[in-house]
């Protein structure tokens, strides 16, 4: 399993756009429903890495990666990483704080400014979603 934010990340694909100008489709990336970043699943990052280089220096413009592995690998990828219940909320807990507020005693530690901005941003994001979740949560009392 990968985390962001200390939750959960997800899987979905979707269209890969190399520096070389190649469109891949049918990535498997994790997503986070927190901060909405997304990264390619790490079990197909050097093929997918591998294989843009070779579209690029082909001269290729368009490609799929079922090309290239099996139906089934996708599906396992995306089996490992279940989607949320579509009717809920994004919610935040404890764990997640806990863990931006690990991240950035590092980041301050290494001294990394981009690091401690970019800490900071994704804990106001959570905040907010807290003050939701909380306002939520009244409102049903």
């Amino acid at each position: 399993m990968d985390f962001c934010c200390g939750t959960t990340m997800t899987a979905r694909l979707a269209p890969l756009y190399s520096e070389g100008g190649v469109l891949l489709t049918d990535v498997p990336f994790l997503f986070c429903h927190t901060c909405h970043t997304m990264r390619v699943a790490p079990q197909i990052f050097t093929e997918v890495t591998l294989y843009t280089h070779h579209c690029e220096t082909d001269g290729l413009k368009r490609a799929s990666l079922f090309d290239i592995l099996a139906s089934g690998q996708i599906d396992a990828i995306l089996a490992m990483y279940p989607g949320p219940d579509p009717s809920s909320k994004p919610y935040v807990t404890e764990a997640q704080i806990d863990h931006l507020l690990d991240v950035w005693n590092v980041a301050q530690e290494l001294g990394d400014v981009a690091w401690i901005d970019e800490v900071r941003k994704t804990l106001c994001d959570i905040h907010a979603l807290h003050l939701n979740q909380t306002r939520d949560f009244q409102n049903q009392q």
